[in-house]
């Protein structure tokens, strides 16, 4: 049974855990949150949910989404503070009864751990692979070839079908039918939406969002939708399917893009100093042990890797 957490610790420490992701917490503010979660045993209990909540659901945004969050008084702000404060104070036992909770996912056909990469053979002859904390569910019919894209990321290579069914890619924004391809389908869930990439490797496919006009995205070229409109393709960054091999590549990229992918990888948070991120990496980087590359990047770069706790780590200048 979860422990029952005041509400008004359960809102501190989502507060705390904004800043945290936001990149807002300083030395100073550091030694004060470790000052808050020392001064009573509420609040450390609170804290720790709060890491649950953000392990489980991957609650909070991206570092691209914070500066709406940012905005002093912002509707945005609020919002996020208010759900991840009644995440924590719900607890596990309390999370079956909230929207916000990705029940789908954890009861999909098909699943990977944090960390995780799975391939799979489909009843078509099509191949599947899932990515790092991804779910999914197969609906294959005499009409139709069906994956549901609960949460995370997938990899389609097509196989051509005698019957001549369809293969849909179905997400919560819309669905991508496969033009004799190889895609991945990627769904982005954060506290202000969804919204769904999808990366052409072959072929095309057809982007359909749920309430707009479809696109046709070919090989070479990437775009992303919500339910209600496809963005404009963008040229495809190369390896990006490099996942499928359990690899990272890097080529002059910006250290806060190379961290935040291999974060995907890892429980908890990292966190890159503002001080540090724009420093350029390159190199190829093993997906299955992030810790020994965080200490790569550490023996390569300016850098210091300092690991406050299992689930919370922090890159800064040395």
């Amino acid at each position: 049974m979860s422990t029952a957490i005041d509400a008004r610790a359960a809102r501190a420490a989502a507060h705390w855990m904004m800043r945290l992701q936001g990149g807002e917490l300083d030395a100073a503010a550091q030694q004060a949150l470790a000052g808050w979660r020392a001064a009573h045993p509420d609040h450390e209990t609170a804290w720790q949910r709060a890491e649950q909540v953000c392990r489980t659901f991957g609650m909070l945004p991206p570092p691209l989404a914070m500066p709406v969050l940012d905005r002093p008084g912002g509707a945005a702000r609020r919002a996020a503070l208010k759900t991840l404060a009644l995440l924590i104070a719900a607890g596990p036992a309390g999370w079956a009864t909230l929207k916000v909770a990705p029940w789908q996912a954890w009861t999909a056909e098909l699943r990977t751990a944090t960390g995780e990469i799975r391939h799979l053979a489909l009843p078509d002859g099509s191949t599947l692979s899932l990515n790092t904390a991804s779910a999914a569910d197969l609906g294959f019919s005499d009409a139709l070839r069906l994956v549901q894209l609960r949460a995370g990321e997938l990899h389609v290579a097509t196989s051509p079908d005698p019957l001549g069914r369809p293969f849909i890619v179905r997400t919560s924004n819309g669905s991508i039918r496969a033009l004799g391809t190889r895609f991945t389908v990627r769904q982005d869930d954060s506290l202000f939406g969804a919204r769904t990439r999808v990366a052409v490797a072959q072929g095309a496919v057809e982007v359909r969002p749920a309430e707009g006009r479809p696109r046709i995205v070919q090989a070479g070229w990437q775009a992303s939708f919500d339910a209600s409109a496809a963005g404009v393709p963008q040229p495809l960054a190369p390896r990006a399917d490099a996942w499928l091999k359990g690899l990272l590549y890097a080529d002059d990229t910006p250290l806060a893009d190379v961290l935040a992918q291999l974060a995907r990888y890892r429980h908890g948070v990292v966190r890159c100093d503002p001080a540090v991120a724009r420093l350029r990496v390159s190199g190829v980087f093993q997906l299955h042990d992030t810790d020994q590359q965080l200490s790569l990047l550490q023996a390569s770069l300016p850098i210091r890797v300092r690991r406050h706790s299992r689930f919370w780590i922090s890159v800064e200048p040395i």
